[in-house]
């Protein structure tokens, strides 16, 4: 008996530790991503002095894809952890999931003596992990990249020394799904307000210092599209309805109703952010538009190019075409097997619309879109993309501002949609 209780708490002791792994992992700021970047804007700056805006340019699109990989690894130590959560709990209990009821319920036992006595972090990592290795089924790599922020926890968690993110791409493999991360978060958050079973005035202190923790944890606010539906149930006033006719109003009818769903879902989002007066991170109003922006190019127009360039036999694009004055960088690929690409960049679209290929010049022509000034608006908002999303302090008149300018509410324009919005004839 004194053995398997060992082994217990050992076991607690490994969950943990890997509690503090994927914490670790977790933390994902846009200064982060620059450390691992393959180099530093200097060095950018040396290679190109006759173009700086060019070494900016190329230095942003290393930062994003060093983003990409840094989610990609908090995804793939999170289904680890939720893989070691499961056997903790196959052994315990009969459940699925019975880790909100040790929570929850008095400590007769000891795993819900354990899960009681986690700390509010620790709890709400833990729930991260197990939504994610629910809801994923990925092949993991045999370890995890590290720069000194994570240490190997023998038997589950095996790290490899890199430097940059090309390197970690490397242990890491090929990419998958990273929106599951943030709609994992938001079932968290949930699942805090259900595993507490004390006094409403301790209830609503904790969930506020976990709230505090979670904005440390520097969650992007842009890939969060299997939330929204819940969001804009939860979000008081004013309702869907009349957040839809606002935008209604300021973008035109015609604009509004020509952006796909998920984009209709962000921008109302954000709308009905901006009309609550419980509001206090405005931040997250021009977060939201910048992501429907973003949905919308993605969603809409890329696919839209995609079946054009299909139609002429074209089923990669750009292919291989060099950047303006470079010997060697190209432009990335966003159309591959006649396709857009799920996992796209804004940088990468911008400069895919500069290429030549005389079949993207028809398409805009055939369509109705000033390509040029598309060109001009991606790039604009990749730089306000950044600001939006991880401004901590944004006031509700910088909000105020932002909003009208991209709603297009003074000109009547759709704003930033009405470039989108294809016009024929």
């Amino acid at each position: 008996m004194a053995g398997a209780q060992s082994d217990w708490l050992e076991e607690e002791r490994t969950l943990r530790a890997l509690f503090r792994s994927l914490k670790a992992c977790m933390i994902r700021t846009r200064e982060r991503a620059e450390k691992i970047a393959c180099l530093d804007l200097d060095n950018y700056r040396l290679s190109s002095p006759e173009d700086q805006d060019l070494a900016q340019t190329a230095f942003e699109d290393d930062v994003d894809h060093a983003e990409e990989v840094l989610e990609w690894r908090a995804v793939v130590v999170a289904d680890l952890v939720g893989e070691a959560m499961s056997a903790y709990a196959r052994a315990r209990s009969p459940l699925d999931d019975p880790w909100i009821a040790w929570r929850r319920e008095p400590a007769d036992e000891p795993a819900g003596e354990f899960v009681r006595n986690l700390k509010e972090e620790e709890f709400f990592c833990g729930r991260v992990a197990y939504h994610i290795h629910a809801a994923l089924n990925i092949s993991r790599p045999s370890s995890v990249p590290t720069d000194g922020d994570l240490e190997d926890l023998p038997g589950h968690l095996e790290t490899a020394a890199a430097n940059t993110w090309l390197e970690w791409l490397d242990v890491l493999g090929v990419s998958g799904d990273t929106a599951v991360l943030n709609s994992a978060t938001t079932a968290a958050n949930r699942d805090l307000d259900e595993g507490y079973s004390r006094s409403n005035s301790e209830v609503e202190g904790r969930i506020a210092e976990v709230k505090d923790l979670v904005s440390a944890f520097q969650m992007p606010t842009i890939e969060r599209l299997d939330s929204f539906g819940g969001k804009l149930d939860a979000l008081g006033a004013p309702d869907r309805f009349k957040a839809g006719e606002f935008l209604k109003e300021a973008l035109g009818v015609e604009v509004y109703s020509s952006l796909c769903g998920d984009a209709q879902l962000a921008a109302l989002d954000a709308e009905r952010r901006f009309r609550d007066r419980e509001t206090l991170d405005w931040n997250s109003v021009t977060a939201e538009l910048a992501k429907a922006f973003e949905i919308q190019v993605k969603q809409g127009f890329v696919p839209r190019l995609a079946e054009f360039l299909r139609q002429k036999e074209i089923t990669v694009f750009p292919d291989n075409e060099l950047l303006p004055g470079s010997r060697d960088r190209k432009r990335w690929p966003i159309i591959r097997n006649g396709r857009a690409l799920q996992s796209l960049h804004l940088g990468e679209i911008e400069k895919a619309l500069g290429s030549p290929l005389p079949e993207l010049q028809e398409f805009g022509r055939t369509h109705g879109f000033d390509l040029a000034a598309l060109e001009r608006l991606i790039r604009e908002m990749s730089s306000y993309r950044n600001i939006a999303v991880h401004e901590t302090r944004m006031t509700f008149v910088d909000a105020l501002r932002l909003r009208e300018k991209w709603l297009g509410v003074a000109a009547r324009d759709g704003g930033i949609f009405g470039p989108l919005l294809p016009r024929t004839g």
